[in-house]
């Protein structure tokens, strides 16, 4: 977290961090108060649930930081639509192999589903495709 709030401090860029976080005031809220971070890359699926993930929103709102949520992108573009400072959803173009819908583009951004559910349609079969055993 020092080295992070040295390089933020430092570069004069934004310093984005959260993918391989996974509490919200234990980890995303002491790099907020250090100010080690200008990006929170929080996924949903590593801080626990939507409820924790909205709650590092909230606390990033707080502080003025942007998010910028990591993975599961059919997932997060719903949930980062009405964040303030939410400013990109990570796009991984190879999921799509392995869902039945993709994303629609418009103007350079992704529209959120306008389905019932979280979003995400996995393929089973193409799953199976794709599992190691």
């Amino acid at each position: 977290m020092a080295g992070h709030r040295r390089m933020s401090a430092s570069i004069g860029g934004p310093v984005a961090v959260g993918e391989s976080l996974y509490s919200v005031l234990q980890r995303f809220g002491a790099y907020l108060a250090a100010g080690a971070a200008r990006i929170v890359q929080v996924d949903v699926a590593h801080v626990g649930g939507i409820t924790p993930w909205l709650k590092v929103t909230h606390v990033a709102e707080a502080c003025n930081v942007a998010v910028s949520p990591h993975f599961l992108m059919k997932l997060h573009v719903s949930l980062a639509a009405p964040v303030p400072d939410g400013i990109f959803v990570e796009r991984i173009p190879q999921l799509q192999a392995i869902k039945h819908s993709t994303l629609t583009i418009e103007g350079g951004c992704l529209a959120a589903p306008d389905v019932p559910g979280i979003g995400i349609d996995w393929n089973p079969d193409a799953l199976d495709d794709h599992r190691v055993v």
